[in-house]
């Protein structure tokens, strides 16, 4: 292990003292929902007009000795003094900020999510906090009481969204030192496998296999009314006959060349499971673009056939747990089919 670390200096001398740091760091502040902000999480050093303050510090104090000056060692000491009160205030901007994750956008790997972080302030004022992560765009707010902030975060891998370390910082209110922290938050959001859209469906596939036409729900033709139900879509709600007789009817419309899929990884191209992933990924995207039925025969995990934005995100979830955390990804199949059960009775 020791011979391991220390090859690993020689080769890289940067990267390895940049890891050592990341696991120091990440020892200090461990993921959690909430992290509060004190003076073990809040590192601050003197910024670049910091130490061309106290370099002119130093020759003012030098100018001081040699001539033996009274209103240089006046501002002298008056510039010292101001140096170290701005210590102490540009610590107090940060020190007991409470950073809530409250939520964030499910989406695709390598894409700009939108997280929401809740401020807690701790009953005081607080000016020109940045909060953000490197990769992205730093928000700059001033808040006095608690409030809640969108930030952009770059989804990783799929599976959770773990986003790394945030960065909050403050050089209020000389901007002669910089103090900042580094949050690691948990979203409980999930990243799901980036679409791989250059491989067409599956061909010669038979009914057993998992295609077949079929009429399906769309919105081509119209083909009649019936009684409104809580979940149809207020669009297709035929409101003229709600004004005339005060009844609820929703018009329902079909599309007669659907088709039903059931795709499985024996039937996508590629040699590696995330390749093999993100093709399922932009089959089930396609087939919703175009109103096809489609489901999922993944080992040990089957979803039904079915259409619709939540039949989607159930795909999504599966294909982005899939070989991860089995515990989860069998918490959210379960729910699938506890669900579906419940539709059909």
């Amino acid at each position: 292990m020791i011979a391991k670390a220390i090859q690993q200096f020689l080769l890289s001398p940067f990267q390895w003292m940049t890891a050592r740091f990341r696991r120091w760091a990440d020892q200090r502040s461990p993921r959690s929902s909430r992290v509060q902000l004190n003076q073990r999480r809040i590192y601050i050093v003197p910024t670049g007009s910091g130490f061309f303050w106290l370099s002119m510090v130093l020759v003012i104090f030098l100018v001081a000795v040699n001539y033996s000056n009274s209103l240089a060692y006046g501002l002298c000491f008056f510039m010292l003094s101001l140096f170290l009160l701005s210590i102490l205030h540009t610590w107090r901007n940060l020190a007991g900020i409470t950073l809530v994750a409250r939520r964030a956008k499910a989406g695709f790997s390598g894409e700009i999510i939108d997280v929401v972080v809740e401020c807690l302030s701790d009953r005081r004022a607080r000016y020109s906090i940045g909060l953000g992560w490197p990769d992205t765009e730093v928000v700059m707010v001033s808040f006095q009481k608690d409030c809640e902030q969108t930030l952009a975060a770059r989804a990783g891998r799929r599976g959770w969204f773990k986003p790394g370390r945030m960065r909050i910082e403050s050089i209020y209110p000389l901007g002669l030192c910089r103090a900042w922290s580094w949050v690691r938050l948990d979203f409980h959001s999930l990243v799901y496998p980036v679409p791989d859209d250059r491989y067409p469906f599956p061909e010669n596939q038979s009914a057993d296999d998992g295609e077949r036409s079929v009429v399906n729900s769309g919105f081509d033709d119209f083909a009649g009314f019936r009684n409104y139900q809580e979940t149809d879509n207020p669009a297709h709600v035929y409101w003229k006959a709600y004004a005339k007789t005060g009844e609820l009817l929703t018009k329902q419309f079909e599309q007669p060349s659907g088709r039903e899929l059931c795709f499985s990884l024996d039937q996508v191209p590629g040699h590696h499971l995330e390749q093999q992933l993100s093709i399922l990924t932009a089959w089930c995207l396609r087939c919703e673009q175009l109103h096809f039925t489609y489901g999922l025969m993944l080992p040990d995990h089957k979803l039904v056939p079915s259409l619709g934005a939540d039949h989607l995100r159930r795909c999504l979830e599966v294909l982005a747990l899939y070989h991860l955390e089995d515990n989860d990804i069998s918490r959210i199949v379960n729910g699938i089919e506890k669900e579906q059960g419940e539709n059909n009775d």
